[in-house]
């Protein structure tokens, strides 16, 4: 079905690329400074601002997971990136059946990626076993994920969702506690959720929340199992970036991240915990491993360190405030031991 990649797609690609790609480079400048100006977390916060202030029409999220992606690693081509995902949009549109509905066309999708076949050269894209926590943060982008065809539930959703938009089929992204997921809606405008680390299933809302526990709270106030808009997902995307300040200690840039991406999808918990995080840990580094009690720290110094105290507390108990609880240990037991199960049967 899909063995009909050929020279003229790959140049349908490349004028595809040329006239419509949003990349990162365009925002920020030419490749040359575009180099040097991607390693000032500043640079990456007005990149992405610029992203969040396009209308949602003028967004397209392949180019936008990829300059994320770029901002965490310098390495990554972003044209080259964005041109083999282009040619894969055009092979899989070449496998449309006449007439095709948004059925067919998702039918034809699931296979081009998660089928084993000369489209794919036999390596479909599968659940890497090996990092199930993501814990490599390089294993959550975009281009790993096209390398080695092993990814996790942000890598594996997210090119989903960007060969999917780009297709003409209406995929969204959507949230669980600590996972992402597919919200697929058809033509009568039914929503279905798609498990894109198990082959893009279907997943009825009952397993889901069996699987990955939420308080009816949670559920009312909508900060999970939504279908999220172009700038919500912008915003989950960006977590990724959030992660690698934690890790490298930038917590002053995860705290500009947070609130910025914060204003866009402002039901993200993720976002609200990290940023309590962020918070909390400037507070130990600049008074509670310096000063024994609140008393010693200097008066001119007080208003920062109310300033971490209030966001600490604040956004930890927004989070509690919609719904959002610790994640008990029987979630996390059942987890590792489907993780357990799915290496056996893949010896």
């Amino acid at each position: 079905m899909f063995d009909t990649i050929s020279h003229s797609i790959k140049t349908v690609a490349r004028i595809a690329f040329a006239k419509g790609a949003f990349t990162f480079l365009m925002l920020i400048g030419a490749q040359s400074s575009a180099q040097q100006l991607i390693q000032s977390p500043e640079a990456k916060l007005q990149a992405i601002r610029k992203i969040l202030e396009l209308p949602e029409e003028k967004i397209d999220l392949a180019s936008v997971k990829v300059s994320i992606d770029h901002m965490i690693d310098p390495s990554i081509n972003v044209e080259n990136t964005l041109k083999q995902l282009e040619a894969m949009t055009e092979a899989i549109r070449a496998g449309f059946p006449t007439n095709a509905s948004s059925r067919d066309k998702l039918e034809v999708l699931r296979s081009y990626v998660y089928k084993a076949g000369p489209w794919n050269g036999h390596r479909p894209f599968q659940y890497d076993l090996s990092d199930p926590y993501g814990s490599d943060i390089r294993n959550k982008l975009l281009s790993t994920y096209l390398a080695t065809r092993k990814g996790n539930c942000i890598s594996m959703p997210f090119l989903f969702i960007v060969l999917g938009q780009k297709l003409g089929i209406d995929l969204t992204a959507s949230t669980a506690p600590l996972h992402v997921f597919v919200k697929y809606r058809d033509e009568a405008g039914t929503h279905y959720n798609l498990e894109a680390t198990s082959g893009a299933g279907f997943t009825r809302d009952a397993w889901i929340q069996k699987q990955l526990p939420m308080t009816e709270q949670a559920l009312a106030n909508g900060i999970y199992m939504q279908p999220l808009t172009k700038k919500e997902t912008v915003a989950l995307m960006a977590g990724t970036l959030l992660e690698l300040y934690s890790d490298q200690g930038k917590d002053e840039s995860a705290v500009a991240l947070e609130k910025l991406t914060l204003q866009y999808y402002p039901k993200d918990v993720s976002a609200m915990l990290n940023a309590s995080t962020s918070y909390s840990r400037l507070r130990t580094r600049h008074f509670v491993s310096k000063y024994a009690r609140k008393a010693d720290i200097p008066g001119e110094k007080l208003p920062y360190f109310e300033e971490l105290e209030h966001g600490m507390l604040f956004w930890r108990n927004r989070a509690e405030a919609l719904g959002w609880h610790e994640p008990d240990s029987a979630t996390e037991n059942a987890y590792q031991e489907s993780v357990h199960r799915a290496k056996s049967i893949n010896r």
